[in-house]
């Protein structure tokens, strides 16, 4: 995935990297020596907080993203950014949801399949979670591409960016 994201970088200079995760802040500094160990781009992690909320025990990563998202739409207005998820917990359902909502801000959303001994770390299970929204998500003008690592997912992130800026 760092390859990816480099090269992305490198035919895009300037253009932001930001990580939104459900990770606890606690995490920070194991999250930033494991980023910069692999090679990931140096951008601002928005990290979510750990333990009881007043309405209950766990917090809900689904909407920290969904909130992250829905801020850098406001505070970055002229901003169309390259969504990359996986497929472990929601982003899925949660970006193709943003690209309804936002379709302006979205130029892509880029969706890892995990193995199933990810799938078992990121939620309990061999098979990949779905929502609801899965089944009955009509694909939109916003393009979505998969694959199992970056290097799956390079090639088809550049050929949907330059489709769209040759239309």
């Amino acid at each position: 995935m760092a390859r990816m994201y480099q090269k992305l970088l490198a035919e895009h200079p300037g253009a932001p990297i930001v990580y939104v995760s459900t990770g606890a802040w606690n995490t920070m500094p194991f999250l930033s020596r494991f980023m910069k160990r692999h090679g990931f781009p140096d951008g601002p992690m928005l990290l979510t907080d750990f333990g009881p909320t007043q309405t209950g025990w766990f917090r809900n990563g689904a909407n920290h993203k969904r909130r992250a998202l829905a801020e850098l739409a406001r505070d970055f207005p002229h901003i169309k950014w390259v969504l990359v998820g996986d497929d472990g917990q929601h982003d899925p359902a949660i970006y193709r949801e943003f690209a309804e909502l936002r379709p302006e801000h979205v130029e892509l959303i880029a969706i890892r399949r995990l193995s199933s001994t990810e799938q078992i770390l990121a939620h309990g299970t061999a098979t990949v979670l779905r929502d609801s929204a899965d089944l009955e998500w009509e694909p939109s003008a916003v393009t979505q591409v998969s694959g199992v690592d970056g290097d799956d997912l390079a090639p088809q992130v550049w050929r949907a960016i330059e489709s769209d800026q040759s239309d």
